[in-house]
């Protein structure tokens, strides 16, 4: 009986070896951790974009028209002219002009009503990483002495774990959750440039279906005559009930996606500066910020709202103002122009119309 007892039980070696590996296990992950902290592993951010050399349709209430495409896969101005400057512009649909014909766009009128060439570098769907990834790759291509960067309210949002990435997450191998654990924002970085690059095959994918689809003109007046129903607020409403939280409330809520866009963007601001560049931001607030009709369909649809929003200053404008003032950065701030403004928005979409444009170019042309 004796003999068997000693072969139960535990070596107090083998409890040592047990011991030793729970004080080191916290500790290593302490140390990844801090490495990675400190930007030790940083891949490329990434961005997507359209095909590149190509020419693709683009709508308008079902009206097409046909947009060139530039080697960088962004499209390419239909004026260009002598001018005497130029700046970048960084941004994402509302600065491309999602949904209206390209000659309404902000850009183009300043391209058409100003002595500077507008370099419109915009994507739909863009995040500061990409813009930042997109500046990278053309820097040294263009002549330009300012960059613009257009900031959207929810930006801060999309550079988070928004669901589609999450989708695109639950299909990676186990091990990335493991990488994750010991360099969570490295990994996070190589992992989002995979997700960038998936987003750029369903683009090409998507683009090539559409492209071949043969075209059947709008019926007249089927704007006035459609009925708003807002299908895309309610869907996103069904994914993403905390969208708004997450885009303005940067001090509680976003707060850990608001420290990511502030690293991107003092990687960006810094690259610039380097470059020999000014920069100024251009802040074009949501919908929520400026239009009470809006408030009220986002409200009903079930989003958590904040009246402050509209009457005063989400934390994300808050944290901007601080950040630009800090830099000595130039801020144009478009909800003093947009304020108690209720015709600025696509029927049933989030996307700016004609008017707003207008708007916004002639704000820029002034500053």
């Amino acid at each position: 009986m004796k003999k068997d007892n000693e072969q139960t039980s535990f070596s107090p070696k083998l409890l040592k070896y047990i011991l030793l590996l729970f004080l080191f296990l916290p500790g290593f992950a302490f140390l990844t951790r801090t490495i990675d902290s400190l930007g030790c592993f940083r891949f490329p951010y990434g961005h997507f974009h359209f095909p590149a050399n190509t020419k693709i349709p683009f709508f308008r209430l079902g009206e097409r028209e046909y947009g060139d495409i530039n080697e960088f896969g962004f499209r390419i101005t239909a004026y260009p002219k002598d001018t005497n400057c130029s700046y970048l512009l960084l941004g994402d649909s509302q600065t491309f002009g999602s949904g209206i014909f390209w000659k309404d766009s902000f850009p183009e009128i300043l391209n058409r009503e100003t002595s500077c060439y507008w370099i419109n570098t915009s994507i739909p769907g863009f995040t500061l990483d990409n813009e930042f990834s997109m500046y990278q790759k053309v820097q040294n291509h263009f002549q330009f002495s300012d960059v613009y960067l257009f900031v959207y309210g929810n930006d801060v949002y999309e550079l988070g774990d928004t669901p589609d990435f999450l989708h695109f997450l639950n299909h990676k191998q186990w091990y990335f959750s493991f990488f994750s654990f010991y360099f969570p924002e490295s990994t996070r970085l190589y992992l989002k440039k995979l997700y960038f690059d998936s987003i750029q095959k369903r683009m090409e994918l998507e683009l090539e279906r559409v492209s071949s689809l043969p075209y059947t003109p709008p019926l007249p007046n089927k704007e006035k005559n459609q009925v708003v129903d807002y299908p895309s607020l309610k869907t996103l409403f069904q994914i993403s009930p905390t969208y708004l939280s997450s885009s303005l409330d940067t001090k509680t809520f976003a707060k850990n996606d608001f420290h990511r866009w502030k690293r991107t963007f003092d990687q960006l601001h810094q690259e610039i500066r380097n470059q020999g560049k000014k920069i100024t931001i251009v802040y074009i607030p949501l919908e929520v910020e400026y239009d009470r009709n809006r408030y009220e369909v986002y409200r009903t649809l079930g989003f958590e709202m904040n009246p402050r929003w509209l009457e005063s200053d989400s934390e994300f404008i808050l944290d901007l103002i601080q950040l630009t003032d800090e830099n000595r950065i130039p801020l144009i701030d478009l909800r003093k122009y947009m304020r108690d403004k209720t015709d600025l928005l696509q029927r049933g979409d989030i996307h700016l119309n004609e008017r707003a444009t207008r708007l916004i170019a002639d704000v820029l042309k002034k500053n």
